[in-house]
Protein backbone atom coordinates (compact mmCIF):
# COMPACT_ATOMS: atom_id res chain seq x y z
CA UNK A 1 0.00 0.00 0.00
CA UNK A 2 1.30 3.42 -0.88
CA UNK A 3 1.70 5.57 2.22
CA UNK A 4 1.55 9.38 2.44
CA UNK A 5 5.14 10.68 2.32
CA UNK A 6 4.77 12.25 5.78
CA UNK A 7 3.88 8.84 7.26
CA UNK A 8 6.22 6.68 5.20
CA UNK A 9 8.83 6.60 7.95
CA UNK A 10 6.34 4.81 10.21
CA UNK A 11 5.76 2.15 7.54
CA UNK A 12 9.50 1.69 7.08
CA UNK A 13 9.79 1.15 10.84
CA UNK A 14 6.98 -1.38 10.56
CA UNK A 15 8.90 -3.32 7.91
CA UNK A 16 11.90 -3.55 10.22
CA UNK A 17 9.59 -4.57 13.06
CA UNK A 18 8.19 -7.44 10.98
CA UNK A 19 11.73 -8.66 10.31
CA UNK A 20 12.42 -8.60 14.05
CA UNK A 21 9.15 -10.40 14.80
CA UNK A 22 10.13 -13.17 12.40
CA UNK A 23 13.58 -13.49 14.02
CA UNK A 24 11.96 -13.81 17.45
CA UNK A 25 9.59 -16.54 16.26
CA UNK A 26 12.43 -18.44 14.54
CA UNK A 27 14.57 -18.29 17.70
CA UNK A 28 11.58 -19.54 19.72
CA UNK A 29 11.35 -22.57 17.42
CA UNK A 30 14.93 -23.49 18.31
CA UNK A 31 16.74 -22.13 15.27
CA UNK A 32 20.35 -22.97 16.15
CA UNK A 33 21.69 -20.06 14.11
CA UNK A 34 19.72 -17.70 16.34
CA UNK A 35 20.05 -18.82 20.00
CA UNK A 36 17.26 -17.47 22.23
CA UNK A 37 19.56 -15.52 24.58
CA UNK A 38 21.44 -13.84 21.72
CA UNK A 39 18.25 -13.07 19.84
CA UNK A 40 16.70 -11.58 22.99
CA UNK A 41 19.70 -9.35 23.61
CA UNK A 42 19.77 -8.16 19.99
CA UNK A 43 16.02 -7.56 20.00
CA UNK A 44 16.15 -5.59 23.26
CA UNK A 45 18.86 -3.35 21.79
CA UNK A 46 16.70 -2.88 18.67
CA UNK A 47 13.67 -2.17 20.87
CA UNK A 48 15.49 0.50 22.85
CA UNK A 49 17.02 2.18 19.80
CA UNK A 50 14.04 1.95 17.45
CA UNK A 51 10.66 0.60 18.48
CA UNK A 52 10.26 2.30 21.85
CA UNK A 53 10.87 5.60 20.06
CA UNK A 54 8.45 4.62 17.28
CA UNK A 55 5.70 3.88 19.82
CA UNK A 56 6.27 7.21 21.57
CA UNK A 57 6.15 9.11 18.28
CA UNK A 58 2.81 7.51 17.46
CA UNK A 59 1.46 8.28 20.93
CA UNK A 60 2.97 11.74 21.41
CA UNK A 61 2.85 13.15 17.87
CA UNK A 62 0.66 11.22 15.47
CA UNK A 63 -2.42 10.71 17.64
CA UNK A 64 -2.47 14.23 19.14
CA UNK A 65 -2.24 15.72 15.63
CA UNK A 66 -5.03 13.40 14.51
CA UNK A 67 -7.19 14.61 17.41
CA UNK A 68 -6.29 18.23 16.72
CA UNK A 69 -7.54 17.88 13.13
CA UNK A 70 -10.86 16.30 14.01
CA UNK A 71 -9.98 12.63 14.24
CA UNK A 72 -11.55 10.49 16.93
CA UNK A 73 -8.78 8.91 19.00
CA UNK A 74 -11.45 7.13 21.06
CA UNK A 75 -12.44 4.85 18.22
CA UNK A 76 -11.92 1.12 18.61
CA UNK A 77 -8.90 0.73 16.30
CA UNK A 78 -6.93 3.48 18.08
CA UNK A 79 -7.81 2.11 21.51
CA UNK A 80 -6.74 -1.35 20.35
CA UNK A 81 -3.47 0.10 19.02
CA UNK A 82 -2.70 1.77 22.36
CA UNK A 83 -3.67 -1.36 24.31
CA UNK A 84 -1.28 -3.34 22.13
CA UNK A 85 1.48 -0.80 22.82
CA UNK A 86 1.01 -1.39 26.55
CA UNK A 87 0.85 -5.16 26.15
CA UNK A 88 3.99 -5.27 24.03
CA UNK A 89 5.83 -3.02 26.50
CA UNK A 90 4.83 -5.37 29.31
CA UNK A 91 6.17 -8.34 27.34
CA UNK A 92 9.41 -6.46 26.67
CA UNK A 93 9.78 -5.78 30.40
CA UNK A 94 9.45 -9.51 31.03
CA UNK A 95 11.98 -10.31 28.31
CA UNK A 96 14.37 -7.79 29.82
CA UNK A 97 14.06 -9.55 33.18
CA UNK A 98 14.63 -12.92 31.53
CA UNK A 99 17.67 -11.67 29.63
CA UNK A 100 19.12 -10.14 32.80
CA UNK A 101 18.73 -13.40 34.70
CA UNK A 102 19.85 -15.42 31.67
CA UNK A 103 16.59 -17.38 31.60
CA UNK A 104 15.14 -16.38 28.22
CA UNK A 105 12.12 -18.56 27.51
CA UNK A 106 11.21 -19.44 23.93
CA UNK A 107 7.54 -18.79 24.77
CA UNK A 108 8.39 -15.16 25.57
CA UNK A 109 10.15 -14.67 22.23
CA UNK A 110 7.27 -16.32 20.37
CA UNK A 111 4.64 -14.24 22.13
CA UNK A 112 6.48 -10.97 21.46
CA UNK A 113 6.99 -11.93 17.82
CA UNK A 114 3.31 -12.75 17.39
CA UNK A 115 2.08 -9.65 19.20
CA UNK A 116 4.45 -7.36 17.33
CA UNK A 117 3.33 -8.73 13.96
CA UNK A 118 -0.36 -8.50 14.89
CA UNK A 119 0.17 -4.92 16.05
CA UNK A 120 1.97 -3.85 12.88
CA UNK A 121 -0.76 -5.42 10.74
CA UNK A 122 -3.42 -3.47 12.66
CA UNK A 123 -1.60 -0.19 12.14
CA UNK A 124 -0.81 -0.78 8.46
CA UNK A 125 -4.23 -2.18 7.48
CA UNK A 126 -6.59 -0.17 9.68
CA UNK A 127 -5.10 2.73 11.67
CA UNK A 128 -2.82 4.35 9.11
CA UNK A 129 -5.35 4.24 6.24
CA UNK A 130 -7.89 5.83 8.62
CA UNK A 131 -5.39 8.55 9.56
CA UNK A 132 -4.60 9.25 5.90
CA UNK A 133 -8.32 9.57 5.14
CA UNK A 134 -8.92 12.00 8.02
CA UNK A 135 -5.82 14.20 8.14
CA UNK A 136 -5.79 17.07 5.68
CA UNK A 137 -2.54 17.98 3.95
CA UNK A 138 -1.75 20.54 6.68
CA UNK A 139 -2.22 17.82 9.32
CA UNK A 140 0.19 15.49 7.53
CA UNK A 141 2.71 18.33 7.28
CA UNK A 142 2.25 19.03 10.97
CA UNK A 143 3.04 15.39 11.79
CA UNK A 144 6.22 15.61 9.71
CA UNK A 145 7.35 18.89 11.27
CA UNK A 146 6.67 17.69 14.83
CA UNK A 147 8.58 14.47 14.18
CA UNK A 148 11.46 16.53 12.83
CA UNK A 149 11.40 18.72 15.96
CA UNK A 150 11.59 15.60 18.15
CA UNK A 151 14.63 14.37 16.24
CA UNK A 152 16.56 17.51 17.05
CA UNK A 153 17.03 16.07 20.52
CA UNK A 154 15.43 18.91 22.40
CA UNK A 155 13.84 16.36 24.73
CA UNK A 156 10.66 18.35 25.14
CA UNK A 157 7.79 19.49 23.03
CA UNK A 158 8.00 23.22 22.24
CA UNK A 159 4.51 23.88 23.61
CA UNK A 160 5.29 22.29 27.02
CA UNK A 161 7.35 24.15 29.64
CA UNK A 162 10.77 22.53 30.01
CA UNK A 163 11.09 22.99 33.77
CA UNK A 164 9.90 20.13 35.92
CA UNK A 165 9.34 17.70 33.04
CA UNK A 166 11.55 14.79 32.07
CA UNK A 167 11.39 12.53 29.03
CA UNK A 168 14.23 10.34 30.29
CA UNK A 169 13.40 6.62 30.32
CA UNK A 170 13.08 4.76 33.61
CA UNK A 171 16.39 3.04 34.35
CA UNK A 172 17.03 -0.58 35.15
CA UNK A 173 16.02 -4.17 34.54
CA UNK A 174 12.43 -4.73 33.56
CA UNK A 175 12.31 -1.36 31.86
CA UNK A 176 10.93 -1.40 28.35
CA UNK A 177 13.01 1.57 27.24
CA UNK A 178 15.98 1.90 29.56
CA UNK A 179 17.87 -1.33 29.14
CA UNK A 180 19.45 -3.24 31.95
CA UNK A 181 20.08 -6.45 29.99
CA UNK A 182 23.84 -6.19 29.41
Amino acid sequence: MKRAPELRRFSEDHHHGLVQARRLRKAAEGDETHPAADTAKEFLAYWQAETSIHFREEEEVLLPVLQRHGGNVSQESVIEMLAQHAEIRGLIMGLSDEATSRTVRPETLKRIGEQLEEHIRLEERVVFPMIENILPEEGLKEVASRLEARQTGLGAEPWVPAEGFSYDPWPGPGDSEGGGWD
